[in-house]
């Protein structure tokens, strides 16, 4: 893998779990859920997941890759409950724990995916 298929990847994954925060919102405040949102808990279902898990050990053991790997699993885990909330008709507080907890853990992946990115130029 060179660094500009890194580089590539990377920004990718920044703009496709950007678009996780709209998907939320919209299933939260139309009270709906999809297959798309059940799956939100799971880090592995992603492109971006799927990609973290296919990387070669010796990319896995960057502290980059680690801390992405980790907050990529926070960030799903967090996405995770925001469905199951809007699942049990806990709209409010999912639409509150989007611009709380959720947006956290959407800064911290996008801190880390930047600082991975800065090491892959």
């Amino acid at each position: 893998m060179t660094n500009a298929d890194l580089y590539s990847k990377l920004t990718d994954a920044i703009g496709a779990h950007g678009a996780w925060k709209l998907r939320l919102r919209m299933a939260a405040m139309k009270g709906e859920h999809s297959d798309v949102i059940e799956k939100a808990g799971d880090c592995h279902v992603c492109d971006f997941g799927r990609w973290l898990d296919g990387l070669p050990a010796a990319v896995r053991d960057l502290p980059q890759a680690r801390e992405t790997i980790e907050l990529h699993a926070s960030f799903h885990k967090c996405a995770g409950r925001i469905a199951d909330m809007v699942a049990q008709g806990q709209q409010n507080a999912a639409l509150e724990m989007l611009d709380t907890e959720f947006n956290s853990a959407s800064n911290a992946l996008k801190s880390a995916v930047a600082n991975w990115k800065l090491s892959a130029a």
